[in-house]
Parts: C-alpha cells; sequence; structure tokens
C-alpha cells in the first residue's frame, strides 16, 4: 500500500479492497442480493445515489489534508469512474460522484494507491475526524491540535469494532475555545487546553446534528493529551455497549446520553476508560507544516486583487505568512479544475490543502510576495475572486439532486440565494459580516443548518392540493466553547419565495442600527420580523406557471418526491439480520430447507462481529459462536452438522434431509435471541442483563 497518506492505514485495507472486488462481480452477476453489497460497501463509504445503479465514494481526509499528488489521482477517477464531479465536503472529506458499479472498485483502488482511502466514510462506522483548518498557523491556538488527530484515526480504524456500531461515531478537535471544528456539536469533542506546561483537552461528548440536535456537554475539564485516544475509546464502548441497534432513528450517542441521563452515561465512561488501563499510543506526528513552494517572479496585482486579499487571505502567527482560503461554489470542483489547483498548491504555501467545514478549503504559508501570483492563477481557475463571507460560507448539501433522502434542491435555492444577495443593493461587505447561511436539503442536517446563523431545511408541503416545494428558517446558530447555541424557530416558506424573504429579512437587519451584530438583533428583532415575513411570502399562487412555486429552484420539472426513499446513510451490517430472518421463513415456507438452515445460522453472526462469505463458513462460526457456548440449545448440533455435510455432496439440496419442523425450531430459536438482546442488540447474560 501507498505510503503518501496522512495516516497509516488500517492493516486490513487491502483484505476489504479484495472483498469489495468480489462482492461488487458477485452482485453484478446476482449472486448475492443488493442487501448484502449495502451492508459491506456503505461502511466502505461508497453510496447509492438517487440515480439507481449511480454510486458516491466519500474519502476520509485526515486532519482535511488534501496532497497534489492526490488530487491529481483524485481528479483521474472522477474523470474515468465517474462523472467528473468532486465535492469538498462540511466534515473535510472528497466525494466523487456518478460512479458506475464495475468503476466502484477498480476506482477506489487507485484511491488507495495514491494515499485516500474510503474506509469508514459511510455507515455506522467511526468517521473522518475533523480538525481545525488553521491547526499550526492560528495566531489564537493553544496547540497544534493536527498530530493528536492523525494518532486518534489511526488508533480507531484498525479495530473492527470501529465499524460495527449503533450509528455514526463524529469527532472533532479544535485548537481553541473559538471552537471552529465543531467539537461541541459532535458525539465526542476535543478542545485544547494548557495547565501550566501540560497540554490537554476539554472533552465534550453527546452532541450531534440532525433529528433532535443537541450540544455536547462537558465530559471532562482537562483530558492529558496521552489521554485523548483512552478516552475516545471509553466513549466508543460505551455507545457500543448501550447504543441502540434496533431503532436508527434512535442510534446515534446522543440519545443515549438523553435515555440513560449524563450522570449515568458519565459513570459508564469512567467505568470503560479505568477498564482500558493504559493503552499503547503511537507518538502523535504531523505533517510538515511549514513554506515548501517558492515565491516565484513577482506578478503584477490581477482583477479585485486587493479586495481578494482582504476576504480570502489571513494572518498566520508565522510573519509575513498567510492562509489563503479557495472557494469552489459550494464545495463543487470540476476534476480539470482540481488537476489545475495542483500545480497551484505545488507552487505556492505548505504543499498541501486543508479543508474547512464550510466545503471551502485553505492553503497555507504562502508568502506575502507570492500572494499575487496566486490569485492569478486562481482567478484563471475561477476561484479567484473575492468574497463576502455571506457568499463564501453558504454552505449547501447535495439534496434531492443526488441523495435518496433530499427533498429539496439545496444546491439550486443556495444559487438562487447567491443571485439574489448579489443583486439586492445590500452591503454584503459591511453589514452582513461573518454572517452564515447553511441550507440542508431535508431535516437531516447534512448542511449544519442548526449551526448556522440563518439555517433552512428542506419540507415539502401540500398546496391547492399540489405539493410545493418549502424550506423551514432557523435563526440564531452558532458554534463557540462555552456559547454554542442551536438555530431555533421554523418559520415555513415556500422554496420560490425564500430569496425575497432573506433580502428584505436583512435589510431589516441593515436599518436596525442599534444592533452592534446578527446574533444581537436575533436576540431582539428578528424572531418577530421572520414571522411577519414569512406570512408575507406564505401564498402559493393556484397556477404553476405563476411564479413556478410548484418547481424547486434548479429542476426542470414540477416538484415532486419521485426517487426519494430510505437513505443509505445507516445501513450496516446490522440491518441484515432482519433480510436474513425474513428470507430464512420465506426459504422454509418454499420447502428450501438448507437455504433456510444457512440463513437463520447467518442472521446473528454480525453480533459478535463474524461475517461469512460463503455458507459453509456461516455453519461453522454459528456453531462456534452460538452452538458450542450454548447460546442455543445443544440440540441444533446434528442439524448445523448434518446441514454442514451436505455442502460436501454432488446435490447439497438433495442431501439435506432433515425434518421441517427442526428447521423451524432453529429459525424461532434464532428469532427469539435476537429479540432478547435488546437495543445494543448484545447477547443476554445468564443473567438476564446484555453481555
Amino acid at each position: 500500500m501507498t505510503s503518501s497518506s496522512v495516516y497509516r492505514f488500517p492493516p486490513d485495507l487491502p483484505e476489504d479492497l479484495e472483498q469489495l472486488r468480489r462482492m461488487a462481480a458477485q452482485f453484478q452477476s446476482g449472486e448475492i442480493p443488493a442487501a448484502r453489497f449495502q451492508a459491506f460497501r456503505v461502511p466502505q463509504g461508497i453510496y447509492e445515489q438517487r440515480e439507481s445503479g449511480t454510486f458516491m465514494l466519500r474519502a476520509r481526509l485526515a486532519a482535511g489534508i488534501l496532497s497534489p499528488g492526490q488530487m491529481r489521482a483524485a481528479a483521474a477517477v472522477a474523470e474515468t469512474y465517474g462523472d467528473g464531479t468532486l465535492h469538498l465536503t462540511s466534515r473535510q472529506d472528497l466525494q466523487i460522484h456518478g460512479v458506475k458499479v464495475e468503476g466502484i472498485h477498480p476506482a477506489v483502488a487507485q484511491l488507495a494507491e495514491a494515499g485516500l482511502s474510503t474506509k469508514g466514510g459511510g455507515g455506522n462506522t467511526v468517521r473522518n475526524i475533523a480538525a481545525c483548518y488553521l491547526a499550526g498557523v492560528c495566531p489564537e491556538e493553544v496547540f497544534d491540535v493536527t498530530p493528536h488527530v492523525v494518532s486518534l484515526t489511526e488508533f480507531l480504524l484498525p479495530d473492527p469494532l470501529s465499524f460495527q456500531l449503533p450509528r455514526k461515531y463524529k469527532i472533532a478537535c479544535s485548537g481553541c475555545g473559538r471552537d471552529c471544528a465543531g467539537a461541541t456539536v459532535n458525539d465526542l469533542g476535543f478542545i485544547a487546553r494548557r495547565r501550566g506546561d501540560a497540554e490537554g483537552f476539554a472533552v465534550y461528548a453527546g452532541g450531534g446534528m440532525g433529528a433532535q440536535s443537541r450540544p455536547a456537554r462537558l465530559l471532562e475539564e482537562f483530558a492529558p493529551v496521552a489521554d485523548a485516544n483512552r478516552v475516545a475509546e471509553a466513549v466508543k464502548r460505551v455507545f457500543d455497549k448501550h447504543g441502540n441497534r434496533k431503532n436508527r432513528h434512535k442510534a446515534r450517542l446522543r440519545f443515549l446520553v438523553e435515555e440513560i441521563g449524563f450522570e449515568a452515561f458519565e459513570r459508564l465512561y469512567r467505568e470503560e476508560f479505568e477498564r482500558l488501563g493504559g493503552i499503547a499510543v503511537a507518538p502523535a506526528t504531523a505533517p510538515p507544516a511549514e513554506p515548501l513552494g517558492k515565491p516565484g517572479r513577482p506578478t503584477p496585482q490581477g482583477t479585485g486583487f486587493e479586495y481578494w486579499r482582504q476576504t480570502n487571505a489571513v494572518p498566520q502567527k508565522q510573519a509575513g505568512r498567510y492562509a489563503v482560503e479557495i472557494a469552489p461554489p459550494l464545495g463543487v470542483l470540476q476534476a480539470g479544475q482540481l488537476r489545475r489547483l495542483a500545480l497551484a498548491v505545488e507552487r505556492f504555501g505548505e504543499g498541501v490543502l486543508r479543508a474547512t467545514n464550510w466545503q471551502t478549503a485553505v492553503l497555507r504559508w504562502t508568502s506575502e510576495e507570492s500572494l499575487p501570483a496566486l490569485q492569478a492563477e486562481l482567478f484563471a481557475l475561477r476561484l479567484g475572486a473575492g468574497q463576502p463571507a455571506i457568499l463564501k460560507h453558504m454552505v449547501a448539501c447535495a439534496g434531492a439532486s443526488t441523495c435518496r433522502l433530499g427533498i429539496c434542491l439545496a444546491r439550486g435555492l443556495a444559487s438562487a440565494l447567491r443571485e439574489a444577495l448579489l443583486c439586492s443593493g445590500l452591503n454584503l461587505k459591511k453589514a452582513a459580516g461573518a454572517l452564515t447561511v447553511h441550507i440542508s436539503g431535508c431535516p437531516n442536517a447534512c448542511g449544519r443548518h442548526p449551526v448556522a446563523q440563518i439555517g433552512l431545511y428542506g419540507a415539502a408541503r401540500r398546496v391547492n392540493g399540489r405539493l410545493a416545494p418549502h424550506y423551514f428558517v432557523q435563526l440564531g446558530g452558532r458554534v463557540e466553547e462555552g456559547k454554542t447555541v442551536l438555530a431555533s424557530g421554523a418559520y415555513a416558506v415556500p422554496a420560490r419565495g425564500v430569496p425575497a424573504f432573506l433580502v428584505e429579512f436583512l435589510a431589516g437587519f441593515e436599518a436596525s442600527e442599534q444592533y452592534p451584530d446578527f446574533a444581537a438583533y436575533v436576540a431582539a428583532d428578528g424572531p418577530a420580523a421572520a414571522e411577519r415575513l414569512s406570512r408575507k411570502y406564505a401564498d402559493v399562487p393556484a397556477s404553476a406557471a405563476a411564479g413556478d412555486y410548484y418547481t424547486d429552484w434548479g429542476a426542470n420539472e414540477v416538484f415532486s418526491l419521485a426517487g426519494r426513499g430510505p437513505g443509505e446513510c445507516g445501513a450496516g451490517v446490522f440491518d441484515l439480520i432482519q433480510v436474513d430472518l425474513a428470507a430464512s421463513a420465506e426459504a422454509l415456507e418454499a420447502g428450501r430447507l438448507l437455504q433456510a438452515t444457512v440463513l437463520a445460522a447467518r442472521a446473528l453472526l454480525v453480533t459478535r462481529g463474524q461475517q461469512a462469505d460463503t455458507d459453509r463458513q456461516s455453519l461453522e462460526l454459528f456453531h462456534r459462536h452460538f452452538v458450542e457456548p450454548g447460546v442455543v440449545p445443544v440440540e441444533f448440533e446434528p442439524l448445523i452438522e448434518n446441514a454442514s455435510q451436505s455442502l460436501d455432496a454432488a446435490d447439497p439440496v438433495a442431501a439435506f434431509r432433515p425434518r421441517r419442523g427442526d428447521v423451524a425450531n432453529l429459525l424461532a430459536a434464532v428469532r427469539s435471541l435476537y429479540e432478547s438482546m435488546g437495543p445494543s442488540l448484545r447477547l443476554p447474560s445468564p443473567g438476564g442483563a446484555a453481555a
């Protein structure tokens, strides 16, 4: 495997790639059902898009770091196997879209050769660990968190348990209380602290966004940096043992904290922390954080240079060096753009990009004399224009354009808002300041709308007997240690009315000179103004031709929920339990007794951290993990042995002649065991508690 990755890949990655190749081929040939392929590929960061048969690949970027070589490789993969489009996400990942099933394995393998892995990019896994994009160069940071993010990534990913959790496990690490990485809204968050000469972290737990978003609560006032991995592992084990695997809508860590109370959660965490004792942790090392490129020849200042410098170049704590923000609209790049951008990254700064939490990237360690030349190169790529923060940091998820959960076209609305704001006459450089607008295509918060000062999420409402796209507007979100608050309110506005609503709302803010900033406005007059304007723009004309109110922004067809269905974000191996049990019952009913026996034996293997590739392996693992320990009655041993021996026959189905009632009893026992496991899907102990 390549050595160009920022972090050491898990040792089983080559095995994963081979299994991906095998299962993709089996899926294409019809040898395995879609559910089994989905259960394997989703934790590997491979999602099916809204268009059936096309897939998105999500590569994790440790600490958001992306090298020029990786940029070229990703561009090549996007062109060869995808639709040529790449996307920087709000979790510092890199996504490639439009990949057909036959291209999945070669694309993922090609990315791995360049040091990019999709493992843990989706499903019920430890997701990419977010970090401050200015780590190491920020004037306000306590210390550089980059090496600790890399160390934690390398520590968690080799553990199989990190890919069999009740739901996704998101971690963020910030260098100071400004909390640029969002530690206070993640499942687990670290914020750098110093006590005397000792470096450590304040630790927060139980936060998250989506359905019923929650800020995290303080778990540790100060944990030494040497304990960070142990802390994350202890929380992970509490989540694994007590999280809800049966109801994905209640599966995130924050729901466990809510159910048992923070004090009980803290007690379980401390028990696990002590049980872990002194775990071995590799020394934390960071990639180079120093200028690698050369300034080049002086370049005349290009179009809008001074404004671009003002809005996009941030002084570092290192004198004479700048972190330059590169802001492709909504994080979307074409393969050719990314390839040419790699050349600029090699010429300027530290030689890598750092992704941010709002779908942009920064090129750090750029010398002052290089700024004109860099801006000229970016301008040629249509990435060098200065922008006010309200436009530069506007975030939108893919929404209904590719996501199966998407209701509205969030990117279409973002484009409409951008045009409306630019044409509004508002002083975006001054009054709007650093105001943030985040858009999600549904309530699930992939656009991070709960932490935006103006957050919008898509909804479908029936008006005049027809479906019309709408957005709910929320106000006042912010992230900062001790001050994190989620956006509130729910002002319903038709999608076509949102641009006019927002322009008028911001005009009211600009006109109210008594408020020093937007937060003060929202705390006073903002909600009443939003309520009044939502009523003003609530009407939807009866005719679709009257303003296209029944057509979403960016759509060519009348709005509908066609193509929407169950999302794959929480899909994983545990979903197969019910699939296998149902399939076993169906096979039993049809008289396919060998198939019914194998499926019943396979159903619960995942609860023991086991996956079988063959029927024989399913029976052997069931015998080892369920029959031998007495988890199921030993009376089923002859049935399992008979089924296993039958597989050696020329005609296994004919060779297997059990009593139908014995197979039915096995299925009933497995189903009863599954129901007794409770939400955590852990085996009950002899005393009745989950083991």
